[in-house]
């Protein structure tokens, strides 16, 4: 962090940042339009819930979060069922 360069105290991750930065690129993500998920961190784990449209959708979400945070992620993500039309 840029901080860490002028100080010598440890920087601790904000979670309610770091739960905006991951919402923010999934909600841009090519591929996850359609998902709804939320973010939450607690205890130092990223948790994600809501729908997503596919199995690959839901993997590429967690990997995404997993990536950025550098912290474990827990999905919650269950998969969108598609209406059917009568």
């Amino acid at each position: 962090m840029l901080f860490s360069l002028f100080t010598s105290a440890p920087v601790a991750a904000d979670p309610t940042a770091t739960n905006a930065a991951v919402k923010c690129l999934l909600a841009y993500t090519h591929g996850l339009e359609d998902c709804q998920i939320d973010v939450e961190t607690v205890d130092g784990v990223i948790m994600l819930t809501g729908t997503a449209s596919s199995e690959d959708a839901a993997r590429i979400a967690t990997s995404i979060a997993s990536d950025f945070a550098s912290k474990p992620v827990i999905s919650g993500l269950q998969l969108a069922v598609a209406s059917k039309l009568t």
